[in-house]
């Protein structure tokens, strides 16, 4: 096999080679060989220097000796290749026993070149390790180009996982990743877009996102300095800054608000304009949490808000409430420990107990707990129609043995779930109650605004034969025509004004207006809250029916 220069000078003109040669008119004659290939070479004298010279440079083949003072070739090649195993090492030497030929086979080396060299063959060997290094250069830089194509798709991919389509924004995803490294404490802006739904409802889901994508880049316009913004999803976006002075990112909240509401989107020919709600948690902990609970208090109070988060939010004590009596309220279930508490009602003619109304409560131990501490966990939790159901078999078997009339408070919930009249049904049967003696407290809410549904339910109870009252009257937005067509049969002032009847004027009028109107339509008035002898003077003078409150008696587990 003849080698042609020419064409071998092509293949290894870049390939940096360290030769090792202790004898120099050896090591000269042969670099004058090599540098006809190679146009980078280095040298050493022996077998140390080449290893300290290895460990400093990069070379892609290595020629060696193999007896050298202090460090000999063989074992070069050994510290060479537990270095780097995949390194190109050629032995050039006059020993060509077997002994030496095996060693430097099992040592790994790639080539041995014998003394005194014969051109061709050397030709020929550095041809083989020239081949090993261009194919090698070769791997490493299809793998190189293969690492960067994936690295680069897996930045496109990783950008669109962590950008939202609609508006090029950052988004959830991005800003959870974001929160869980937080290691200073930031401001978390959330920006809330007030009645979106209509928007879509009305104009329809295109332009919806027309109103995102427009709200987006005013937002990002205007955003304060060190920070970012994200879509968090639906009407919400997220502003995260560093800037942590209460007062200053208020001001920012409300230029904010000026900016959204002095600005426009056309849409269908139409100039809309809207409002935002702002919260803002501050911290390093659970900011986005904190955000979406004051958020969730501002919408409570109206639209076009400012929030800050605080422990004292009522949402906040809501959520604490629900940890503290969710297990309470089950575990009475569970136990039968819901029952019911009978507070008298008065006829104010005759001063006897006619009445009872049936009132909840949760005993546990010694604790018994009313529902101002978990009537509202009960709804969140979905368990209201549950103890409304025991009350309603509980207050009947007290009330089978007795002629009294007594009330149940019925709630919306109940009305919603479609229950009441075949459960009622079923207990007038099972505990023989007449059902002109059960009368049905709903909230005012119910008469004022209630579902249509839910007012046919109250009819077809009626029709059926109960009585109804409406509870707490004048404390939400009294209907007096919806109270009117349903023809209750009492109306329950709101304790509120009765308590203070007696000593403030405008109470007093309220419970009289109230009273005059119950005649009006042929309700009776029962008067909640009557605490002591002079309110109760002043509500036999209006000539109110009944009266029921602490100044006869507090609710109990036994009838009087």
């Amino acid at each position: 096999m003849i080698i042609n220069i020419k064409e071998l000078v092509q293949q290894t003109k870049d390939i940096r080679v360290l030769y090792v040669e202790d004898e120099e008119s050896v090591r000269e004659q042969t670099l004058m060989i090599l540098e006809m290939l190679f146009t980078s070479i280095d040298s050493a004298f022996d077998g140390e220097d080449g290893w300290q010279k290895y460990q400093k440079s990069s070379y892609d083949i290595v020629f060696t000796d193999i007896s050298m003072p202090r460090m000999g070739g063989l074992e070069l090649t050994r510290h060479i290749k537990e270095q780097n195993p995949m390194q190109k090492v050629a032995i050039i030497s006059a020993y060509n026993t077997a002994d030496y030929l095996l060693e430097a086979i099992e040592l790994g080396a790639d080539g041995f070149i014998l003394k005194p060299i014969n051109m061709n063959k050397m030709m020929i060997s550095i041809k083989k390790l020239a081949d090993g290094v261009v194919a090698a250069q070769f791997m490493r830089d299809y793998n190189q180009q293969l690492q960067d194509e994936v690295q680069k798709k897996t930045q496109i991919i990783k950008k669109q996982a962590l950008t939202d389509k609609l508006t090029t924004l950052q988004n959830r995803f991005a800003l959870n990743t974001m929160l869980d490294s937080l290691e200073q404490e930031m401001s978390l802006v959330l920006v809330n877009i007030d009645n979106f739904d209509s928007i879509n409802t009305i104009y329809g889901y295109d332009n919806g996102n027309k109103v995102i994508q427009s709200l987006a880049k005013l937002i990002a316009k205007n955003m304060p300095s060190n920070s970012e913004l994200y879509y968090v999803g639906s009407d919400e976006f997220c502003i995260v800054a560093q800037e942590m002075d209460r007062n200053k990112i208020k001001i920012y909240a409300q230029d904010l608000q000026e900016v959204v509401a002095n600005s426009f989107v056309e849409l269908d020919g139409n100039k809309l304009k809207g409002t935002v709600t702002i919260s803002i948690a501050q911290g390093r902990e659970n900011l986005l949490k904190y955000a979406h609970i004051a958020l969730k208090e501002a919408k409570n109070k109206g639209k076009n808000r400012i929030e800050f988060y605080a422990k004292e939010l009522n949402v906040e004590k809501l959520q604490r409430q629900i940890q503290e009596y969710s297990p309470i309220i089950r575990q009475a279930i569970e136990s039968g420990n819901i029952v019911p508490y009978f507070q008298p009602i008065i006829d104010n003619s005759s001063h006897k107990i006619t009445k009872y109304e049936c009132l909840a409560r949760i005993e546990d131990g010694d604790q018994v707990y009313s529902p101002y501490y978990f009537i509202d966990v009960a709804r969140m939790i979905g368990l209201v129609s549950e103890i409304t159901k025991i009350m309603i078999d509980k207050s009947f078997k007290m009330f089978s043995g007795n002629d009294y009339e007594f009330s149940i408070n019925i709630t919306e919930v109940d009305l919603n779930d479609e229950y009441l009249y075949d459960y009622f049904k079923e207990k007038l049967q099972e505990y023989n109650i007449d059902v002109s003696r059960v009368i049905l407290e709903v909230l005012e809410g119910v008469s004022a605004h209630g579902l249509t549904n839910s007012l046919q339910q109250l009819k077809r109870l009626k029709s059926f034969g109960f009585t109804i009252a409406i509870d707490d009257f004048g404390t939400q937005n009294s209907n007096f025509e919806r109270v009117n067509n349903m023809n209750v049969d009492f109306i329950k002032i709101d304790g509120g004004f009765v308590k203070n009847m007696a000593t403030d004027e405008k109470s007093y009028s309220i419970v009289k207006t109230i009273s005059e109107f119950s005649k009006s339509i042929g309700a009776k008035v029962i008067a909640e809250y009557v605490h002591d002898k002079e309110t109760q003077k002043r509500v036999e003078e209006l000539g109110i029916e009944y009266s029921q409150g602490y100044y006869f008696s507090r609710p109990k587990r036994e009838l009087d």
